[in-house]
């Protein structure tokens, strides 16, 4: 495998990206600046709720029923934070200044995850290589689930249309447990072609937030009084809703049918520009209302943040619209499509690749 990739050096497309950079930033610079307040508001009011839900779990140790629906709202409310906050801080959108934006992003530490892994997987590696197998760490290939149609098969993808229901609600205990651990320890990982060497205090953060994690979610509870079977099974739903409320929403921007999975040559050059790549490998989801500003950050407008990530998230409808008609003026191809039918693609990417599986080991049978 190549070291590097390298993508088509298009003077036209690099003369449209620069085009395009100035019409979004003049679409842009007169919106109003209290949606960055706003967002800044937002943040706060998350973090405050989570923290509130916690404590009145912690007070309703006896009360089994409500203990398991705040837990439930913590599942909820993690998914959130980390659409609404971390994705957005990690890019520098909460606040002007870097140290509170990096200073937000601890939050994530005592949710579980490892803020320096994250940022170092989305930024140096999905954001510069989606879609690209072996490169892309946000579809970092899982053995028991093909997502890449050009990676190898195996005989459990044969069945993976129907794994994924049983796999699907575990993502989030794969991320706390041991997608982070991986990231750190295994030299085969796709972020360690790009990040060489972590500094020491990062694994002391990292065992010392992952124990914390469990310890106030878990270990608390018991030392509190909760029965030790409903303490494990309240975490356990927790981290299910979670999965399939994350699931449900970063799965409908890159790994679908409806978006290409562009394969490099032995050289690590790859067929398409690099603006190009952001259309062909990203789709929107078709949602503008409330919701999807204030709980999803607009992470529902996914290409505009890839091509021109520096934008914030607040001013991604109207940067979209600009991109929109940069597309249909210049043949480049913009898809948006409802949540469900991005579901639906995903899970039609999912059955071919199993299918494409079957007719392999058929294959190899007749050999």
């Amino acid at each position: 495998m190549s070291a590097e990739i390298i993508f088509n050096q298009n003077a036209t497309d690099n003369k449209h990206y620069r085009s395009l950079k100035k019409k979004v930033d003049a679409a842009v610079k007169d919106l109003p600046k209290t949606r960055i307040l706003k967002k800044q508001i937002v943040t706060f009011f998350f973090i405050a709720l989570y923290v509130l839900i916690y404590f009145v779990a912690m007070r309703n140790i006896e009360n089994v029923g409500l203990y398991y629906s705040l837990y439930v709202a913590l599942g909820v409310v993690i998914v959130f934070i980390f659409l609404n906050i971390i994705h957005d801080a990690v890019h520098n959108h909460v606040f002007k200044k870097q140290w509170a934006n990096n200073a937000i992003l601890l939050v994530f530490d005592f949710m579980g995850a490892n803020s320096y892994i994250w940022k170092n997987r989305h930024i140096k590696m999905h954001h510069n290589y989606q879609n690209i197998m072996g490169w892309d760490s946000d579809i970092e290939q899982a053995g028991p689930v093909k997502i890449y149609p050009a990676a190898e098969s195996k005989p459990i993808h044969r069945k993976q249309h129907w794994l994924v229901f049983f796999m699907y609600p575990l993502y989030l205990f794969n991320w706390v447990l041991i997608r982070d651990f991986k990231d750190f320890f295994q030299e085969d990982r796709c972020i360690k072609k790009k990040l060489k060497d972590i500094p020491k205090i990062e694994f002391v953060k990292l065992f010392f937030f992952k124990f914390f994690f469990v310890f106030y979610l878990l270990f608390v509870p018991i030392l509190m009084g909760q029965k030790t079977g409903v303490a494990i099974g309240a975490l356990l739903v927790m981290l299910v809703v979670g999965s399939l409320i994350a699931l449900t929403i970063l799965l409908t921007a890159h790994p679908n049918l409806a978006n290409e999975f562009p394969v490099p040559d032995e050289h690590g050059k790859m067929p398409n520009s690099w603006l190009e790549h952001q259309f062909i490998t990203t789709n929107d989801v078709t949602m503008d209302n409330w919701f999807s500003r204030v709980f999803m950050g607009n992470f529902n407008y996914h290409i505009v943040h890839h091509i021109l990530p520096n934008v914030n998230s607040v001013y991604a409808p109207e940067a979209t619209q600009v991109i929109k008609e940069f597309a249909q003026e210049n043949g480049f191809e913009y898809k948006s499509m409802s949540m469900w039918k991005a579901l639906k693609e995903h899970y039609l990417l999912i059955k071919t690749n199993a299918q494409a599986a079957a007719e392999f080991d058929i294959l190899e049978e007749d050999m």
